[in-house]
């Protein structure tokens, strides 16, 4: 296995799930990890969100080989997520992590636009998990995406688990927009490689509501080339966050 980057993880002592950074450290040590980006428990994404990204921050800033961070910010906050998003790029964070769900509104919503506006002029990837009903569907990051040419956005979760059959046809003719493998089946990320290409693909576990060793195997069973396969587990990721 070529150098591997886990692209999603949660850290912090969440309501739904919590990890430690010592926790994912291990982990990734024994599986043969060799970074991972962390954003913050879901507490922080709907509503601390200085705090979690400062915690992230000053995880990534112990061990700044290991943890990548992204920040987050609840674009309700308004002009204040604009300034916090600022600040927390100004302070390292690599990416925004957004959740529809968890913040409290709809992908479509225009109450996004500052907050991606801003991370389009700052010129980090934003990542969203979709699949969820109503507020998170892939179709409907395909318009954010479309609203936003210029952006990079990461799907997460590939529209798993409601709406795995919108994923495909969400990304087809969206350049701008990733995917991740986290939640999703080998065959369905396999068609997303011939479909799109592996160089639109990224590996993520979204540790530690997954169990990071499982989604790493189905890595290994993918039919991809060796090539493939690095774009996939590091390669992307790196080019789009410059990093490694």
């Amino acid at each position: 296995m070529p150098t591997v980057i886990d692209a999603h993880c949660h850290v912090g002592k969440g309501m739904m799930n919590s990890q430690t950074p010592e926790s994912l450290l291990e982990q990734m040590d024994r599986l043969g990890i060799s970074q991972s980006v962390i954003v913050p428990w879901d507490q922080a994404v709907a509503v601390d969100n200085e705090s979690g990204n400062d915690y992230v921050l000053s995880l990534a800033d112990r061990y700044p080989d290991r943890l990548i961070p992204f920040c987050t910010v609840n674009p309700w906050y308004g002009r204040r997520a604009v300034d916090e998003l600022k600040r927390a790029v100004g302070r390292g964070a690599k990416g925004l992590k957004i959740n529809p769900v968890y913040q409290g509104y709809q992908l479509t919503d225009p109450i996004l636009y500052p907050v991606i506006e801003a991370a389009v002029e700052l010129n980090i990837p934003i990542y969203v998990p979709t699949g969820i009903p109503v507020m998170s569907m892939p179709l409907q990051l395909k318009h954010l995406a479309c609203e936003f040419p210029e952006g990079v956005f990461i799907q997460g979760h590939f529209g798993a688990t409601d709406f795995w059959i919108d994923a495909i046809p969400s990304v087809e003719n969206c350049p701008n927009i990733y995917v991740d493998t986290s939640y999703n089946i080998v065959s369905l990320i396999e068609k997303a490689v011939k479909t799109l290409g592996a160089e639109r693909v990224i590996f993520s576990s979204d540790s530690p509501y997954l169990s990071l060793q499982s989604e790493l195997e189905k890595i290994d069973m993918l039919a991809v080339s060796e090539r493939e396969k690095e774009l996939i587990v590091s390669g992307n990721i790196q080019r789009l966050l410059g990093v490694g």
